[in-house]
């Protein structure tokens, strides 16, 4: 089993890819703020590497019209959320493959049915970020794992996409696979879900869209 750790921000990526590989992981999602210029210049590792962009933004309007920009040149997309609507039009666009903390800055998960089964149909990831905890005071620890726990158990029941990550800022925030695994397991999934959580799944669509045959899941160009 090949292992992928799909929200990664270290900006010592020499650094972390030497851990990473220690720790078992055969590649990495390196996300980087959308202005940044060197999203593909990353090639050439032990592991392998996919580029990907964050876009945070308080406007949906201007969400769905990034996405146009930015799909065609990156592996990954992941969208920051929060705000309801943000949520909302994230989980609604096939574009994106993950969505970041839907319960930021809320007293709820930020999600609900409706929003989840949009996540199915698009097939948009849920990110459980183990940064966020790890960082946590022990008070805002205990809100933030009723937010999760409440995002995990409507994703496992209406059996949505979603990815588990160390969210690593630095290159000593990386975890392992099997630490990451016990972390999927106290949210309550299993292991084959949280296996498939941390593949190579997200990425390798992706990279069959940008190869220019791919016409839609399912269906390329011969």
């Amino acid at each position: 089993m090949k292992y992928y750790d799909l929200y990664v921000h270290a900006d010592n990526l020499e650094e972390a890819v030497k851990i990473a590989k220690k720790l078992g992981w055969s590649g990495m999602g390196v996300i980087k703020p959308l202005d940044n210029k060197n999203l593909q210049k990353i090639a050439g590792k032990s592991i392998d590497i996919a580029a990907g962009v964050e876009i945070q933004t308080e406007k949906p309007k201007e969400l769905k019209k990034t996405l146009r920009g930015v799909r065609k040149r990156v592996e990954l997309i992941a969208v920051r959320g929060g705000d309801l609507e943000v949520n909302r039009t994230a989980l609604s666009s096939p574009e994106v493959d993950i969505l970041i903390r839907p319960w930021l800055n809320r007293h709820d998960s930020g999600l609900n049915h409706i929003l989840v089964k949009l996540a199915k149909k698009n097939n948009v990831a849920v990110l459980f970020d183990f940064k966020d905890i790890l960082y946590s005071s022990r008070r805002t620890r205990i809100e933030l794992m009723s937010h999760m726990g409440e995002a995990a158990k409507l994703i496992r029941k209406y059996k949505a996409p979603f990815v588990i990550s160390s969210g690593a800022m630095i290159p000593f925030d990386l975890r392992s696979p099997s630490e990451l695994m016990s972390f999927g397991k106290v949210l309550g999934f299993k292991d084959p879900e949280i296996k498939e959580a941390m593949s190579a799944k997200i990425i390798t669509e992706n990279r069959k869209r940008l190869g220019g045959k791919w016409v839609m899941p399912g269906v390329e160009v011969e």
